[in-house]
């Protein structure tokens, strides 16, 4: 059998050429695209995804059109020894793999792929025999449709450069952008230098009277004080040497001796973070106090934070960044954060990197704009005057404590088209938001999420990893969002709804992404 045109022998010289060695992922690799290729239509226009780093990438390059570097080659490392061929408009193609039905019939290919004996100890010509020998029949193809995630082919290129305002180099980015993924620290390539070590000359207090101490130092009294005996810039006296002997300290920094000239005070650090961590919706308490400084929120509303880049900024530097969970609802004048540097100093380009990590706000406080919502009760019962509702005064309740009030409400039966037109109407009427209640478990009666599909809406999500609150439903018809509230949440003191209902009023659009990570912390104890 060929490969692609070579003759086996043929190709082990093309993989030692390309690769450098005869590599036996890459001979097999290159069975593994002549039956992907041989199986898919003739004339095709065909990406690639390796789900190995491992050879497989390199017979793809050396086959095929598909390379790293034009787009149509991707690896998605599953750890698997696989590939897939695919049209790149519609994603449907085939995938390879081996075929482990047969491997019993070819003890050295199994050893090698399964690694049951040392690479030492491999034997690679009769490895190589028997990959050439079994060829395409060591592996199985089967048909796949890719994730719409992998259609498209090569995407565009970006089309902006930009200079890095720390390193000065020109970096690729979607978006305008002022630092480079690398100074930033998205993404860390090399170890900080010894230029950020700090070296500080201490006195004895006896030589310190009538000099300016450095920094601030803490007297700490048991349930009574907290504060600074001594603060930055202050002269030290007869008496502040006696303080400090009882608070244990026998030397201290001072101003004439250290040169600060590549150094940043942890006040001074403390200053530059209040002026940029903070967004919309967030207020500095000032002066910083013994290098620390507190944000505060300045209206009520969801505290939103980029995890992501608070993490790197804790990771990244002697400093240190704590914060409420995200998305907690907030009143004006609460806490929202506090921040610090850990020593006394930073070098200067450790506070730059700091710097450019926090060049635009990590944190913020968006406003409840929801103001309105529309709420619709299910159930025959309750239309029927069987039972009394209790939902109505449920959803005022919630509703009032972010500010919002509901402007109009219905109840209609277990009836989906009775359902979708109120849904209809409501939305007509330019509301933000409609809850609808009850209908959402698996009684046959239960036909909430039908009505609400009749009615036009789009439902992203139909369960919430949240106890209780797992029925509760998502959904959105054009501008307006719908959410669907299970009966148990009459039941509990908290449900997945008083989860979602703030984000939902602040006007952020919850993915099902989002509704998938709230299953960490997901479980409401004593709900």
């Amino acid at each position: 059998m060929t490969i692609r045109g070579f003759s086996f022998d043929e190709y082990v010289d093309e993989v030692k050429t390309f690769h450098g060695h005869v590599a036996p992922g890459m001979v097999a690799g290159g069975f593994m695209v002549e039956l992907a290729l041989s199986s898919l239509p003739q004339g095709g226009f065909f990406d690639a995804v390796s789900e190995t780093r491992a050879c497989i990438p390199d017979a793809v390059q050396l086959l095929t059109p598909c390379t790293i570097g034009n787009g149509w080659l991707k690896i998605v490392p599953t750890g698997r020894f696989a590939m897939a061929m695919y049209d790149k408009h519609t994603g449907e193609g085939v995938r390879v793999s081996p075929n482990h039905e047969v491997l019993d019939n070819w003890p050295q290919f199994k050893a090698w792929l399964l690694k049951l004996v040392p690479k030492k100890e491999q034997d690679t010509r009769a490895l190589l025999n028997e990959i050439r020998d079994g060829g395409v029949s060591l592996f199985k193809c089967e048909k796949v449709s890719l994730d719409s995630s992998f259609l498209g082919g090569k995407k565009k290129n970006v089309s902006f450069i930009h200079l890095c305002g720390l390193c000065g180099e020109g970096f690729r980015a979607k978006e305008a952008a002022e630092i480079c993924p690398a100074c930033s620290g998205e993404t860390t390539l090399y170890t900080p230098q010894d230029q950020d070590d700090i070296s500080l000359t201490a006195t004895p207090l006896e030589k310190a009277i009538g000099s300016h101490a450095l920094h601030d130092m803490t007297l700490i009294v048991p349930r009574k004080q907290k504060g600074p005996a001594i603060v930055k810039g202050q002269c030290i006296t007869d008496a502040d040497v006696e303080t400090l002997k009882n608070m244990g300290k026998n030397r201290i920094y001072l101003e004439e001796e250290n040169d600060l000239e590549n150094l940043v005070h942890e006040n001074d650090v403390a200053i530059a973070f209040g002026d940029t961590l903070g967004g919309e919706g967030v207020t500095v308490t000032r002066p910083p106090k013994e290098g620390k400084i507190e944000f505060e929120a300045a209206h009520n509303g969801l505290f939103y934070v980029d995890t992501e880049r608070v993490n790197r900024l804790n990771a990244m530097a002697d400093v240190i960044l704590s914060t409420l969970d995200a998305c907690t609802p907030v009143a004006k004048g609460d806490l929202l954060a506090g921040t610090r540097a850990i020593p006394l100093f930073l070098s200067k380009p450790e506070f730059n990197r700091c710097m450019a990590l926090a060049h635009t706000p990590l944190f913020h406080v968006a406003p409840y704009v929801v103001k309105e919502a529309g709420v619709i009760v299910t159930g025959t019962e309750v239309f029927e005057g069987r039972i009394k509702d209790g939902f109505l005064p449920y959803a005022e309740k919630m509703l009032g404590t972010y500010g919002a009030a509901i402007a109009t409400h219905a109840f209609v039966p277990d009836d989906p088209s009775m359902l979708a037109a109120e849904v209809t109407r409501m939305a007509g009427q330019g509301l933000k938001l409609i809850i609808v209640t009850g209908g959402l478990s698996v009684d046959p009666d239960d036909v909430t999420q039908l009505g609400l599909e009749q009615a036009g809406a789009e439902v992203s999500s139909s369960r919430a990893p949240i106890l209780p609150g797992a029925m509760t439903l998502l959904g959105k018809i054009k501008e307006t969002a719908v959410v669907g509230v299970p009966a148990g949440a009459l039941a509990s003191k908290k449900t997945a709804f008083d989860l979602i209902l703030p984000r939902l009023l602040a006007g952020i659009e919850v993915t099902p992404e989002d509704v998938y990570s709230m299953g960490v912390g997901g479980l409401l104890v004593g709900a």
